[in-house]
């Protein structure tokens, strides 16, 4: 099926075509969304997942967030090149989505009430760095851990990705103030922001969740809605957030999504509020269906 839907998006488009202007975002036109008509035969809803966030909450349980960034590279993504410098998937000073105002490490390193408590560069072989920044809302507080990859590991990203949605990476972060995070699988909301790397036919594995646990997930990514259907059933993630268009995965709407996510917004109000996010960046129309939640 997998395959069936890519050519759809081919018919779409080849590549994410952008232009990189001096403000140092890319600036997208959007298009028209897919619509895939196939019928879903094992979808789930998040009634499990709200249940775990509100008991989370109640327990005054910090709620965690992950996010898989693989590096901008002109090289080694189909896409449009930028400039040598933001498209450089092995720089941490100059890259796209790493680096400047819309990227992620940057973005929050500059958001109001988000502060760094933790980096890590060379977590391994894939991962060049590692933040975490926290912001305390009024019912909880929220950790965003965010993984810089190497944009020649685009394979090993998406892999990594689908494996913590299914419960099968284990991983934590023992923070300085000696408080230890459980990530990856054990994380609430699970982000990769980044190419749509499933453009370019890698090799994605059968992520099998055995557990009963499932997970919110986010990809940020040009018209992402219609690629990893049956992947994200596997792996028991639910489709939070998908894209319909052509777009720069922006740090700015990771945040409105992560908060409006910490708010227990309505899902399609939550889609909305990121698109009106992007496209205060961006030239579209305020009512641009620019995300969309769900199956």
């Amino acid at each position: 099926m997998r395959y069936f839907l890519h050519f759809l998006t081919f018919l779409v488009v080849v590549s994410c075509q952008t232009e990189v202007h001096s403000t140092g975002f890319e600036e997208t036109k959007l298009e028209p969304s897919i619509t895939i008509n196939e019928p879903i035969s094992e979808e789930f809803g998040r009634s499990a997942i709200k249940k775990r966030i509100a008991l989370k909450k109640a327990n005054n349980e910090p709620l965690i967030v992950h996010g898989y960034i693989p590096l901008c590279d002109n090289e080694h993504q189909g896409i449009v090149p930028t400039s040598e410098s933001l498209g450089n998937g092995l720089s941490l000073r100059t890259n796209l989505y790493w680096a400047t105002s819309g990227g992620t490490k940057a973005y929050f390193a500059k958001a109001r009430d988000w502060e760094l408590v933790y980096n890590q560069l060379d977590l391994d072989t894939n991962v060049l760095e590692r933040v975490v920044f926290k912001k305390n809302y009024p019912e909880s507080t929220v950790y965003f851990i965010a993984d810089a990859y190497r944009g020649d590991r685009m394979e090993e990203t998406m892999n990594d990705y689908l494996a913590a949605i299914a419960g099968h990476r284990s991983q934590q972060v023992n923070l300085p103030s000696h408080k230890t995070l459980n990530v990856a699988d054990e994380a609430d909301l699970i982000i990769f922001n980044g190419h749509n790397g499933v453009m370019d036919y890698i090799d994605i594995k059968p992520w099998i969740n055995n557990t009963s646990k499932r997970t919110d997930v986010v990809m940020n990514a040009c018209v992402s809605y219609g690629y990893l259907q049956e992947e994200l059933m596997l792996a028991g993630g639910y489709p939070l957030v998908r894209t319909n268009s052509l777009l720069f995965p922006g740090a700015y709407v990771l945040e409105q999504i992560i908060d409006d996510w910490v708010n227990d917004i309505d899902p399609v109000q939550l889609c909305l509020n990121a698109g009106r996010a992007y496209c205060k960046k961006h030239d579209c129309g305020v009512g641009t269906k620019v995300y969309i939640s769900g199956w």
